[in-house]
């Protein structure tokens, strides 16, 4: 079996000014995760938050990845309507739907990857973003015709076994404003969109005083030879959890649930002799789609037996903490929960600003401080 994994890692810099600046000291903290787990989207808010630019410097290249999101999305949707044999409501729209299904093997050419980072595993990367928006404007009649089939909004309903991203909903309902030829990607645009991290980039913000510099770096197989230097000293951790894909199975072993992979990850880095006196910060994200799907009906029984409870938020985000709680096997380790919802740029500021004081507070507990 092949476990994807994403890395972040944030490397903190604090001016220790009592005793020069000669020894200023450098603390690590690692972000870990399975992919679509969020943790590009929380890179994006901090740009958005604490960068000097925000997101402005990326906005007309993310103009491509919308366009390309919304083309995976519809192709996306007509597979699992196939796959289900389940008909579309118009007739006419069966034409539509063939010439979405044709472009599986266009789209499998472009590359929807870091933004302005070279692939060191792929030498050759298209970047013709005029081709993919003429290609998308092509496709946008088919794309609003086949969005508003009833066929296709029975698959949307029934999509936890595709792999569709999190955002189509919020593209496809907004073909008309994404075709205009004068568009623009908001911020809100940039943070719902879909990035591969197939690359190391290199980041610096300035939170409250504090210089973090955060490198992002892909987790494919080709690239966790690139993963060595940046994995010394670590001081804290945190850990990125799509609490959404409680009803998902894994994209390449569809036999195995995708929290379980993440508990079985967490297992095994929170357990590892390396981080025996490593501090953890868990973030249970994506808690906004895990409350729509509960809203919905879907049951958290159906995929987890073992929970017994009410089938509402407060007791399932309960058991679900529990449970990666109940992973380390040290019961003193220190392990710091957040409920995040990494779209949404009020909430996540104000987990960075906890964040950030909890590595402080490490800081000075590690120094013998406290």
């Amino acid at each position: 079996m092949r476990i994807v994994f994403v890395f972040f890692i944030f490397i903190l810099f604090r001016n220790q000014t009592n005793l020069g600046s000669s020894s200023r000291k450098e603390k690590k903290i690692k972000v870990a995760s399975p992919s679509e787990t969020g943790k590009t989207t929380v890179l994006k808010q901090l740009k958005l938050l604490y960068g000097r630019k925000g997101l402005d410097a990326e906005r007309q290249t993310y103009r491509r990845v919308v366009h390309l999101n919304t083309m995976k999305a519809i192709q996306a949707l007509s597979y699992g309507l196939q796959r289900a044999n389940i008909p579309l409501e118009h007739a006419e729209n069966i034409a539509h739907l063939e010439t979405v299904m044709r472009l599986e093997t266009t789209l499998k050419r472009y590359s929807i990857t870091s933004i302005g980072f070279t692939n060191p595993a792929i030498p050759r990367k298209i970047t013709d973003a005029k081709a993919e928006t003429d290609m998308f404007l092509e496709m946008v009649p088919a794309i609003k015709a086949l969005w508003a089939d009833a066929g296709i909004q029975k698959t949307y309903r029934h999509a936890s076994n595709l792999n569709l991203q999190d955002s189509a909903k919020y593209f496809l309902d907004s073909v008309d404003r994404i075709a205009d030829v004068n568009y623009v990607p908001t911020d809100d645009d940039i943070l719902q969109a879909r990035v591969r991290t197939l690359a190391v980039s290199e980041h610096l913000f300035n939170i409250d005083g504090v210089i973090y510099r955060i490198f992002d770096v892909g987790g494919q197989k080709s690239l966790r030879k690139y993963w060595a230097p940046y994995f010394d000293d670590v001081n804290a951790i945190i850990f990125m959890v799509a609490l959404s894909a409680y009803d998902q199975p894994c994209e390449d072993n569809e036999r195995l649930n995708r929290l379980e992979e993440c508990m079985a990850l967490f297992n095994s880095i929170a357990n590892h002799k390396l981080f025996e006196t490593t501090s953890f910060l868990l973030f249970l994200n994506k808690i906004d789609i895990f409350q729509q799907k509960l809203e919905a009906g879907s049951l958290v029984s159906d995929h987890f037996p073992e929970y017994r409870g009410p089938n509402d938020y407060a007791h399932t985000t309960l058991f679900f903490q529990q449970r990666f709680l109940q992973q380390c096997k040290d019961t003193a380790k220190q392990v710091y929960t957040h409920f995040t919802h990494a779209t949404d740029t009020n909430q996540m500021k104000a987990i960075v600003v906890a964040v950030n004081s909890i590595v402080q507070h490490l800081n000075l507990r590690n120094s013998g401080l406290l």
